[in-house]
């Protein structure tokens, strides 16, 4: 998805993965040239993961091809990406009172 950088701390290894922070670097360059971000809405390579895992489990992916493209050793952290049923008025934290 994303070609090497120059400033990629991990370029001098071939098989290394993109540092994250190289990638939100050019996640946001890419959000300001499509003019979608709105200044309230955050996107990075964590928001991106976890969409690409919601996405591809909702539409019918199994559990362990979905585990073994995100890398994951364990699919309960694969899971912890899935926000199919995320609800945020249904959360223990709606209901505290301050």
């Amino acid at each position: 998805m994303f070609l090497p950088e120059s400033n990629n701390r991990h370029a001098r290894e071939k098989l290394r993965h993109m540092d994250p922070d190289t990638v939100d670097r050019i996640l946001k360059r890419h959000v300001e040239a499509l003019g979608i971000g709105d200044g309230t809405t955050r996107y990075s390579a964590h928001s991106m993961r976890a969409t690409f895992i919601t996405t591809a489990l909702d539409s019918g992916s199994p559990l362990e091809h979905v585990q073994r493209a995100a890398g994951h050793a364990d699919p309960a952290t694969t899971k912890l990406y899935d926000r199919r049923g995320y609800s945020p008025e249904k959360s223990a934290s709606f209901f505290a009172n301050y």
